[in-house]
């Protein structure tokens, strides 16, 4: 009898071991249930209203260094599509974050007017990247330099962290720049608007708006700065860089049905992107680059300013925006 309790013991001890054994495994007899380890990623998404790609090619990386060393690093493309119903700014800005067209009796998000108009309101039901990014448990924030975006404020307030809405350039910049460094949200969207200001007031192309095109460029550098100052930030951060429209040289107006207007640029630079490549090369079984021509949205597909939202979601390791038409089933490649 002396040598059943050893024997026991032993059992015992067996037993246990291959039970811990058993629920270390992950899968079958010991199913790991706990949530994969998220990634911290970050993005941050700058727009630059009214930006033609001819300016970045006629001033160079002399004159425009930051943008170019984002098309340099990263993956590009200059010959990206606006929206083809419209290309003025508060339409495509809210097809960027909302993935959709605008027309809304074809499921786009309805915002066809250019105003600030509390009356108005975006398509019922229209998400955004910001909702599907807060419902994910990540921090957003939006800088912008135009009043009219209060319209994204009033629809998903409650998706925005912080949203600031400055006329004076310098001073949203700074500020955005200092989120940047000591807030790092998850999500960041910047507008800069001055190339579309000295458009308006100086036509496409003109000397004033090859001037504005050289501050916005200065703008991203200093947001730059703050990632290359933060090794952490620069490990985990991507820019996706766009706009809502081009100019068309010696024209104060942009028409959705003119080529340099239509045309713009999609830049993605970060640790995610390749160095140097093309976009659509990296996309040329769901992308075909249009040439010079205006595409609706039946065919094969160009890179569109659209494309940034379920872009973004997809860095942020986050499924597509529900609601959108646009890069919802998928997402540009960017390596």
């Amino acid at each position: 009898m002396r040598r059943l309790f050893p024997l026991f013991s032993v059992g015992v001890l067996l037993a246990v071991v291959l039970v811990v054994a058993l629920t270390a495994l992950p899968d079958g007899g010991g199913r790991d249930e706990r949530e994969p380890t998220q990634v911290d990623r970050k993005v941050l998404a700058i727009s630059i209203d009214g930006l033609n790609p001819d300016a970045l090619t006629r001033l160079g990386p002399a004159k425009t260094p930051n943008i170019h060393r984002l098309i340099d690093e990263g993956a590009s493309t200059l010959n990206a599509r606006t929206a083809y119903e419209k290309n003025i700014t508060l339409p495509n800005h809210t097809g960027m974050v909302t993935g959709d067209p605008i027309d809304a009796d074809d499921g786009g998000h309805g915002v066809t007017w250019n105003v600030g108009d509390p009356s108005k309101s975006i398509a019922k039901g229209e998400d955004s990247v910001f909702t599907v990014a807060h419902e994910a448990g990540l921090s957003t924030g939006v800088f912008v330099t135009k009043q009219k975006f209060e319209l994204w404020q009033r629809a998903w307030g409650d998706h925005i962290d912080l949203f600031a809405a400055v006329d004076d350039h310098d001073r949203l910049v700074s500020e955005a720049a200092k989120d940047l460094a000591a807030e790092q949200r998850d999500l960041t969207f910047v507008h800069l608007s001055l190339p579309d200001v000295a458009g308006h007031a100086s036509s496409g192309m003109s000397a004033p708006y090859l001037a504005a095109v050289e501050e916005s460029d200065e703008q991203v550098g200093q947001l730059l700065e703050v990632i290359d100052a933060d090794p952490g930030l620069a490990k985990d951060l991507d820019v996706i860089l766009t706009a809502d429209h081009g100019f068309k040289p010696g024209i104060t107006n942009h028409s959705e049905k003119v080529y340099e207007n239509y045309r713009i640029p999609f830049i993605v630079w970060g640790p995610d992107a390749a160095a140097g490549e093309d976009l659509y090369d990296l996309n040329a079984d769901d992308y075909r680059d249009p040439g010079k021509g205006r595409p609706g949205y039946d065919g094969p597909q160009p890179i569109r300013n659209a494309d940034l939202g379920n872009l973004a979601l997809d860095l942020l390791g986050l499924g597509p925006i529900e609601t959108s038409d646009i890069g919802k089933e998928q997402s540009l490649d960017v390596k």
